[in-house]
């Protein structure tokens, strides 16, 4: 039997794409209160990438960092922090950055509602519930986070993903020139984590 896999449901490519970010999350800003998170790596804290993010007064900043393969441990303190910056949830998630950043994303907006830790949900199918809407923007070539159905997670007994129909992103915004200013050993590394997905 052959499984029917669920996809991204909306996906924007082009050059300058990112630019239409605001006019796309504007849709899910259904009262004044309405407040994105935005997930970026912190490799682009001190660029000046900060100020083309659509980012409202409400919104809240999570520069998140990526030096090591995201923990279940760091899921629920981002989910935390989420849940702590407001009383109600957010209006979007937003991943900014490379697969480990779009995993994040991904696991922060399942876990701001299935109860527990993201370690109970390592595994196929677990989630029971959708998360709150989640956007990927990848900036590195040849991860394919921004299209999969799983958030790679180191936990205390395994690394394994949350993998469900709800982990795929409600949009992934494709724009060439994120990857513009990528070091080329970045390309080669991405290139080769790409091929050794294919063998």
């Amino acid at each position: 039997m052959f499984r029917n896999f669920k996809l991204v449901s909306n996906v924007i490519f082009g050059r300058g794409c990112f630019n239409q970010l605001n006019d796309i999350i504007a849709l899910r800003r259904t009262n004044a209160d309405a407040f994105i998170v935005y997930l970026v790596d912190d490799v682009f804290r001190k660029t000046d990438f900060r100020s083309k993010i659509p980012i409202h007064s409400q919104d809240l900043l999570i520069w998140v960092n990526v030096d090591d393969e995201p923990k279940t441990t760091y899921v629920d303190l981002l989910r935390d922090q989420v849940v702590n910056y407001s009383n109600q949830l957010p209006a979007g998630v937003i991943g900014i950055g490379g697969g480990s950043t779009m995993d994040l994303a991904k696991a922060v907006s399942l876990m701001l509602t299935n109860p527990g830790s993201s370690a109970d949900y390592q595994g196929w199918d677990l989630i029971r519930h959708p998360g709150v809407y989640h956007a990927g923007i990848p900036t590195l070539s040849g991860t394919g986070a921004e299209v999969s159905r799983t958030a790679v997670l180191t936990g205390p007994a395994k690394k394994l993903g949350l993998n469900s129909d709800y982990t795929v992103f409600d949009q992934i915004v494709l724009d060439p020139e994120l990857i513009a200013d990528v070091p080329v050993e970045q390309w080669f590394y991405t290139g080769m984590d790409c091929y050794i997905h294919c063998v």
